[in-house]
């Protein structure tokens, strides 16, 4: 779907232009945005703005992290919008002129759809800095974004942290390695983005308002917090994980320990009971009266002092 949002020289807002009529008509700023395109609008694209299309194509088949490209009189800029709920990403690709911004998904977005109709809706909205305006409330908006999706993870954890004794060790495992892959995914998005920033701040073939620059300096900050929201989250999953994995240890070892001593008990036992199993003839013990209970009595005696051997050498507690 291709939706044009135009303000021409006589101060009119236009959304119902084609690309034909973009071209043709005096224009002064516009928001062109292409929403999940067929093969059809991409070759209209092609025909518009033949730079951005090859942009675009190489970034949907080489590259899926954030970027940003500057060219003389545009830059160019490649995004991830984030679903809080499900983590899953998007591409947004935006063009930005000096009087035009383009922005191009393959998905349907619900944040871009919002700033649409808020920006259509709003007769304050066109003025001189349309496409930094536009670009400012559609980054503001991924970043809540972000900033939802790292709460939700936050929530995770903490829920994770108050329902670890009532979850089995595998089944919490699996829980923490799934929170922890969100969470690296997460970062792979922010940090690119932090490094767009500050290009786009220290960049000279950017033009920018004090108020742009402002914006972006703002920016910035909330996606350092969320960095630093994303590296105490992998922190305390490490804890929670190296925790579980000491007490997963410590329950193996008593398990084995207990096995260890009880072994231990019957190994003379065992002897003994292999000696008086043996089929020799002349075994003395085997003609006394009360030789069959002398042994069972002596071999209860020796279980009972290692027994108690090993209860002194704290082997039993817990």
């Amino acid at each position: 779907m291709i939706r044009i949002l135009a303000h021409d020289k006589d101060n009119k807002i236009s959304s119902q232009l084609n690309l034909t009529q973009l071209s043709d008509q005096e224009i002064n700023h516009y928001w062109l945005d292409l929403s999940a395109p067929d093969d059809d609008e991409r070759k209209q694209l092609k025909n518009f703005l033949p730079v951005f299309h090859r942009l675009t194509k190489e970034n949907e088949h080489h590259s899926n992290r954030p970027q940003l490209k500057l060219f003389k009189d545009y830059y160019f800029v490649s995004l991830q919008v984030i679903s809080p709920n499900t983590l899953k990403t998007h591409e947004l690709y935006l063009y930005v002129g000096k009087n035009s911004l383009v922005t191009f998904h393959t998905s349907n977005l619900k944040a871009v759809n919002d700033i649409w109709h808020g920006c259509r809706s709003d007769d304050h909205f066109f003025k001189e800095d349309i496409p930094d305006e536009i670009l400012r409330r559609l980054m503001s908006r991924l970043v809540e974004q972000y900033i939802m999706a790292a709460n939700d993870l936050e929530d995770k954890i903490d829920d994770l942290d108050l329902n670890a004794k009532r979850e089995s060790i595998n089944k919490m495992n699996r829980r923490i390695f799934q929170l922890r892959s969100e969470l690296l995914s997460f970062r792979r998005v922010i940090a690119p983005l932090m490094d767009i920033t500050n290009r786009m701040i220290g960049s000279s073939s950017i033009e920018k308002s004090e108020e742009h620059e402002f914006f972006l300096r703002n920016l910035n900050d909330n996606l350092s917090r969320i960095t630093h929201m994303i590296e105490s989250n992998l922190e305390i999953t490490s804890d929670i994980r190296d925790s579980y994995l000491s007490l997963t240890t410590y329950r193996t070892n008593r398990v084995m320990q207990t096995l260890t001593v009880i072994t231990t008990i019957f190994m003379p036992l065992t002897f003994i009971v292999g000696i008086y199993g043996m089929n020799f003839a002349y075994m003395p013990e085997l003609n006394w009266r009360y030789g069959y209970f002398f042994i069972l009595v002596f071999m209860g005696l020796i279980a009972i002092i290692m027994y108690y051997w090993f209860r002194k050498k704290g082997w039993f507690d817990k």
